[in-house]
């Protein structure tokens, strides 16, 4: 059975967010905690090159755009919270480290917007 070509545009994607995930790596050899972003966009990048767990990718990236906003609306707006600010920030902060990190929200809007990128 022959596989079906990628499309250009997510062909492109994984490229970048391979990309990311190896200057997240790089990063990581300064400061541990950016491995984990660096798994997450190879494991995204894979995904998306073979094809593969649509509504996966789909989803990591929307809970990665959620929590980064929490993130900054939190760091921004959340000045009566006081020690519960922290609290709030630190769980967006991993939570949005986990799924990705920034580079992710960067691409993000390209994934949820793109349904053909990857196939279902």
């Amino acid at each position: 059975m022959a596989a079906s070509p990628r499309s250009r545009s997510s062909v492109i994607l994984a490229l970048l967010l391979f990309a990311g995930g190896l200057v997240m790596a790089f990063l990581g050899s300064m400061a541990a905690g950016y491995y984990v972003p660096a798994a997450c966009l190879a494991l995204l990048a894979a995904l998306i090159w073979l094809g593969r767990a649509s509504k996966l990718v789909g989803l990591v990236a929307l809970i990665n755009v959620v929590s980064g906003m929490v993130l900054l609306l939190d760091l921004w707006l959340g000045g009566g919270l006081g020690d519960l600010k922290l609290d709030i920030s630190g769980v967006a902060l991993l939570v949005n480290l986990a799924t990705g990190g920034p580079i992710l929200s960067l691409v993000a809007a390209l994934l949820l917007t793109r349904t053909s990128l990857v196939r279902a």
